[in-house]
């Protein structure tokens, strides 16, 4: 179960605030639930090029998992890939165990999200150990992503996943286990220690979104609150203008030229149009950190010296790309159905996942947002039983807040962490719980997504920085002296 595997895997560095801006559109379509596979690709091909592969920072192993946590009589296993750094330890037994939890990506990715997490650990003398989610990176369970085999990807069997592994992994590593993540595994993070307590000491949760929600009409109204008065202006101003545009065959046709469309776009591709723009203009405060401040750069774009809106809007969507984009509704659909595990980049499995669990569907309506006015759930929705097959296929949203509890979370050494900025903290717990049987603690601060976990900066608010020293005395709190 535990034998050394050393390979070269790559990771994607996010520094240049170009490729930021189109990798902050990825992110937040990925949490969303759906990702435009053409508006992807651009991301993919530009960040290659600029951005020579690296390697995973720690030994990389593989353990040997259950299929299906929930049946005593399945034996079948699978090969999860987890990492292992012991260079901060004193010792297996005594030194605490610093555990994060990837999510909807490959483990590489959420590199730049555990700088904070690694730092804590070299200040705590704890061994840092790192576990991809199944379905995701190399962790793959099944011979293929089909809907058959999908029905083995939920977050509780990755809780269990989670929970097997610790069990084993305490043999050698004796110490007090404290579970970390980001967005997503952040939800994990917390609902592993609410749900196995006794594995885990405690829970640092920066960002996690724990109220599963359908129709989530406040991740674009967050905009209106995050970004200047100017750039808000200028977003309903442009969203006012391309909808006047799109009301008539020759403003559809002028708006297929401005943002580059690979072919016009036609009357059933108008929505997914709309969708597309909107997630890369209004998703741009989610991830508002410093020192790149994106959504400060984006609405730079957007308000830059030119008068044109609609123009200027296009620029922020194709991001200096010389390639055009698919806004067909077809290819979208169509990029999400392949099963064929060497086309998998996460975006189908956190579709299921968002189709199955949790929701997460950003809408706009005419009082909620700037933004198109007929962002609506439904259509959304709809798009789950086109994907994978499966009729009136909707997420269990009271299922999933029923087992964890959503807002009402109930458990002891959890904190969050969240981002005033960010969307997606209005999903999250922002207050420390009052409950004299709880120990739930929570900060905010002026910045965005998981910016507690990024690498510091000389731009760094005073709150960001005063919520990371209490995550690191909250910390010293549950550890032994």
């Amino acid at each position: 179960k535990y034998r050394s595997l050393p390979e070269k895997l790559s990771t994607t560095m996010v520094k240049d605030k170009r490729y930021m801006r189109v990798w902050i559109v990825v992110i937040a379509m990925m949490m969303m639930g759906m990702v435009n596979a053409r508006f992807k690709s651009i991301y993919d091909k530009q960040n290659h090029d600029n951005h020579p592969p690296a390697s995973l920072t720690s030994p990389v192993y593989f353990f040997e998992q259950k299929l299906d946590q929930y049946d005593p009589i399945d034996k079948r296993t699978w090969k999860q890939r987890y990492t292992v750094d012991t260079s901060s330890a004193l010792s297996n037994v005594s030194s605490p165990v610093f555990f994060f939890l990837s999510g909807e990506a490959p483990m590489e990715f959420f590199e730049f999200q555990e700088v904070q997490a690694k730092a804590w650990a070299h200040h705590f003398n704890a061994t840092y150990i790192v576990l991809e989610h199944r379905f995701y990176g190399k962790s793959v369970p099944t011979s293929d992503f089909s809907s058959d085999n999908l029905r083995y990807l939920t977050s509780r069997q990755a809780l269990a996943d989670a929970a097997y592994f610790i069990e084993y992994m305490q043999e050698t590593y004796k110490g007090p286990w404290v579970v970390f993540g980001c967005s997503y595994s952040a939800g994990l993070s917390s609902w592993l220690r609410s749900k196995y307590p006794h594995l885990v000491v405690a829970s640092v949760a920066p960002s996690g979104p724990v109220q599963a929600t359908l129709n989530f009409s406040g991740y674009y109204g967050q905009f209106s609150k995050s970004a200047e008065k100017n750039c808000v202006e200028a977003a309903k101003n442009a969203t006012q203008q391309i909808m006047l545009l799109l009301s008539s065959p020759d403003g559809l046709s002028k708006v297929s030229k401005i943002f580059r469309a690979c072919e016009e776009i036609k009357e059933e591709d108008v929505y997914m149009f709309k969708y597309t723009i909107t997630s890369a203009l209004g998703g741009a405060d989610q991830m508002n950190n410093p020192p790149d401040w994106t959504l400060n750069a984006t609405c730079d774009m957007l308000t830059q010296s030119s008068p044109d809106l609609v123009s200027n809007w296009a620029a922020i969507v194709l991001n200096g790309t010389d390639d055009c984009m698919d806004y067909s509704i077809n290819s979208f659909i169509s990029s999400l159905q392949s099963t064929a595990t060497e086309n998998q980049t996460g975006d189908r499995a956190w579709t299921w996942q968002t189709c199955v669990e949790f929701g997460y569907f950003a809408t706009s309506y005419k009082d909620t947002s700037v933004f198109f006015p007929d962002l609506d759930v439904e259509t959304q929705i709809s798009w789950c039983s086109e994907i994978f097959g499966i009729t009136n296929m909707s997420p269990d949203i009271s299922g999933t807040n029923d087992y964890y509890g959503g807002f009402n979370l109930t458990g002891t050494n959890i904190m969050f962490t969240n981002g005033e900025l960010d969307p997606w903290h209005l999903l999250s717990i922002t207050h420390s719980s009052s409950d004299p049987d709880s120990s739930i603690l929570s900060s905010t601060y002026s910045a965005g997504h998981c910016g507690t976990l990024i690498e510091s900066s000389s731009a760094d608010p005073s709150s960001l920085i005063e919520t990371r020293e209490m995550v690191r005395e909250f910390l010293s709190s549950v550890l032994p002296k």
